[in-house]
């Protein structure tokens, strides 16, 4: 009887990256078949002679040495298996060498299908508790939700790690400390149900510092004040001032490309409620196309809404030439060059440090989007946000007279 042969080849559609998976090719009686292997890599950086990968691959994250040893190990125990059915003369056929490769269980194609799965079978034979079982799934959900349907080949350290980042940057950072430690555990249950190697180790070494976006442009109220008692002495409709007052309005939440189309008649509001005037503007966000809610308080409005004949608040401006102007303006009043940006991370800041307000007024105020905060808001939404808003603000307004 004539022993099958195999190989590792590279072979289907290749990602975005120009990536193609290795496969192990078993061909025995005039059939070939195939069993995937956990690694993608660019032709260029495969030896198909020497059924290696070369020494300077780009692996996503892995050296050569480690995914060579792995393939080492997989033929290793192709050849012993072949060796095995030949010698007790036991047919080799595919489904029987697939059988004996451990790869006779069929795996869910996406970690978490795979994980809720296996948690599902757990609570049905009482192996866990359905609070385990509740706080393990929302682990995976969320993880999913974050970072979109992997593969469990395709859970790798990077994934890990950005998806923490983003759990950061959200405000949930001991959430997000919870979740990994979730996820790890259940991570080593499915290896070990569908008997894989962790070979990527992705939640090795994720118990690092996460730097907030905003803790790297962030701007102190002290240097707010700076600016806006800059602003009160500029002298109306010259280059600082109206530099100053365009950036005082991004320090309501806006992007300096919201700035270029804010109109009177399309944007701005006003609300009465009691003796009570509230005024505000309520703008599509240019790059995402969420809704803002950019509150004026009785300090600002006669300064900051400053309307142009043509209905518009600010004059069309290229970004690099406002940008220029900004960073020098910035280093005269505060030793150090800032951007427009540093605008709207203030606001996130400020409202998150006032005792008041919280996440959600973050999330309106700003136009993040989400699934659990509705497109449009209601009026009785937007009153509740501003009232917060002016009563957080009267402070700030203080410190800079």
């Amino acid at each position: 009887m004539r022993p099958p042969t195999i190989a590792i080849v590279q072979r289907g559609y290749a990602d975005r990256y120009g990536r193609q998976r290795l496969y192990l090719r078993y061909a025995w009686n005039f059939q070939t078949n195939y069993i995937v292997l956990p690694w993608r890599l660019l032709p260029k950086d495969w030896d198909s002679v020497a059924q290696t990968v070369k020494s300077r691959a780009t692996l996503g994250g892995e050296t050569a040495l480690t995914v060579n040893g792995d393939l080492a190990k997989t033929m290793n125990k192709a050849y012993a298996i072949i060796a095995e059915m030949t010698t007790t003369d036991i047919p080799p056929s595919f489904d029987e060498f697939r059988m004996r490769m451990g790869a006779g269980k069929k795996v869910a194609r996406h970690f978490a299908e795979s994980a809720r799965e296996l948690l599902q079978q757990e609570l049905d034979a009482n192996e866990i508790a359905y609070r385990t079982f509740n706080t393990y799934r929302a682990a995976v959900n969320k993880f999913e939700e974050t970072m979109g349907k992997l593969s469990i080949q395709e859970l790798s350290h990077e994934k890990v790690l950005d998806f923490k980042r983003k759990l950061v940057m959200s405000g949930k950072e001991n959430l997000a400390s919870q979740y990994i430690r979730y996820l790890k555990i259940i991570y080593g249950r499915v290896l070990k149900y569908f008997d894989l190697k962790d070979v990527r180790k992705p939640f090795d070494s994720v118990d690092i510092k996460v730097v907030k976006i905003s803790d790297k442009k962030s701007l102190s109220l002290d240097e707010y004040a700076i600016f806006r008692k800059a602003f009160t002495q500029a002298k109306p409709g010259s280059k600082n001032f109206e530099t100053l007052r365009r950036f005082l309005i991004m320090c309501r939440g806006l992007r300096y490309s919201d700035t270029q189309h804010i109109k009177k008649d399309d944007h701005y509001f006003e609300m009465k409620d009691g003796d009570a005037l509230y005024r505000y503007l309520i703008t599509a966000a240019q790059k995402t196309g969420s809704k803002e809610i950019v509150p004026i308080s009785e300090g600002d409005a006669e300064l900051l809404l400053q309307w142009r004949p043509d209905g518009f608040l600010f004059p069309k401006l290229n970004y690099q030439t406002y940008s220029n102007w900004l960073r020098k303006i910035s280093l005269d009043l505060i030793g150090r060059e800032i951007t427009s940006h540093y605008g709207r991370h203030f606001t996130g800041d400020f409202i998150l440090n006032n005792g008041d307000m919280g996440i959600e007024d973050v999330k309106k105020i700003l136009g993040v989007k989400s699934d659990r905060i509705a497109e449009i808001y209601a009026q009785k939404d937007i009153k509740e946000v501003l009232k917060k808003f002016y009563k957080a603000v009267e402070g700030l307004e203080g410190k800079a007279e």
